[in-house]
């Protein structure tokens, strides 16, 4: 039950008060990082630049457990879970670290911090990651005639890194345009994405509080079968296929600007929106893929230089309605995982290839 009280003021929560503080390792802590109306997630978490003894920056994400413990009257049930969730994010960006996953993002410290005469005994926990110049929402805004090149390096970046904790039997399971950082790259005409972000992964025999919920992530970014209430028994297909979706749509944004969710809404009668439709997830899917159709022919109206047609392809087999058939066609044909992302990374390389030649002309 929640109550009616507010959240600790900022004054007295040591999350909020952590500026010119050092934390172990010798990072000393830099200003607040406001959350912007774009931002999405980590309700309970709060945000810093640090700055090493050695002249290194990073991001600091800190959990919060004062508001989160002042808005709830079942205290126990609350930091149970927030230190579950916390534990579950540290222990598997390490291992993605031990395991040199080099499209993730890396963690490079974590501890506990107490900050004397704070709420709830001045306790907070963190990690610190290395410090990305941005996400993919900003780098399209700043650079709006960010040429094909660019924007396929950045999405073969994503898939090589999904696909690396998918060879680790992870599913991110909130992959969306926030959750793709970018970063400078030594060579000319090229930039470096990471996928970021895994408080909300699925781990199999690391339980965690969102497991059990039927969208895990973002709900303006969850596959379809999550919007209408659908969660398959099969536990690779509920989360492995769902993170294809979400490959997918954010490929949507990086050469529409909108992402597939937000076509597919245009697209459907009210009767069959995923908020007003009555019947079940598999009864939709021949609407859904009418829908998605129509978006395709859409995209593929489009200029060449601004939506490849071999991207609307990928596009078109990664966001595919029935989850059962999504992923590129081969997968489903032949041996090994139905959701691998291999050929995905081949067909990417190939519309790669393509722009450079085209860049080149």
């Amino acid at each position: 039950m929640v109550t009616t009280a507010d959240a600790t003021p900022e004054s007295n929560n040591a999350a909020h008060g952590l500026e010119g503080f050092v934390l172990e390792g010798g990072w000393t802590v830099g200003p607040i990082l406001r959350r912007t109306d774009q931002d999405t997630g980590g309700q309970f978490s709060v945000s810093y630049l640090v700055a090493g003894s050695d002249g290194r920056k990073g991001f600091l994400k800190v959990i919060d457990y004062a508001s989160a413990l002042s808005n709830t009257s079942n205290f126990a049930a609350a930091l149970q879970v927030l230190t579950s969730e916390y534990l579950a994010e540290r222990d598997l960006v390490v291992m993605c670290n031990d395991r040199g996953l080099s499209r993730v993002v890396t963690a490079i410290g974590h501890g506990e911090f107490t900050v004397p005469a704070k709420a709830w005994g001045g306790a907070v926990s963190y990690i610190i990651f290395e410090l990305a110049d941005g996400d993919v929402r900003s780098a399209l805004s700043r650079e709006a005639d960010l040429d094909t090149v660019i924007r396929v390096d950045y999405l073969r970046h994503l898939v090589v890194g999904v696909r690396q904790l998918h060879s680790v039997h992870v599913a991110h399971q909130d992959i969306k345009p926030s959750n793709l950082l970018v970063f400078k790259s030594t060579e000319p005409g090229t930039r470096s994405s990471k996928i970021a972000d895994l408080g909300r992964a699925h781990r199999p025999g690391f339980p965690t509080f969102h497991d059990n919920l039927d969208q895990p992530g973002d709900p303006n970014h969850a596959p379809l079968e999550q919007l209408y209430g659908y969660t398959y028994p099969d536990d690779d297909l509920r989360r492995f296929a769902a993170d294809v979706y979400q490959i997918g749509s954010v490929a949507t944004f990086m050469f529409t600007g909108r992402t597939m969710n937000a076509w597919l809404a245009d697209e459907l009668a009210p009767e069959h929106h995923w908020h007003e439709f009555g019947d079940s997830y598999v009864e939709a899917i021949p609407y859904l893929q009418d829908a998605m159709g129509r978006v395709l022919s859409t995209m593929r109206s489009r200029p060449e230089s601004e939506v490849p047609a071999a991207m609307c392809d990928v596009i078109a087999y990664l966001c595919e309605p029935d989850a059962l058939r999504r992923g590129h066609p081969s997968t489903h044909r032949g041996v090994g995982h139905s959701y691998s992302l291999e050929r995905v990374i081949s067909n990417i390389d190939l519309i790669a290839k393509r722009a450079q030649i085209g860049r080149g002309r």
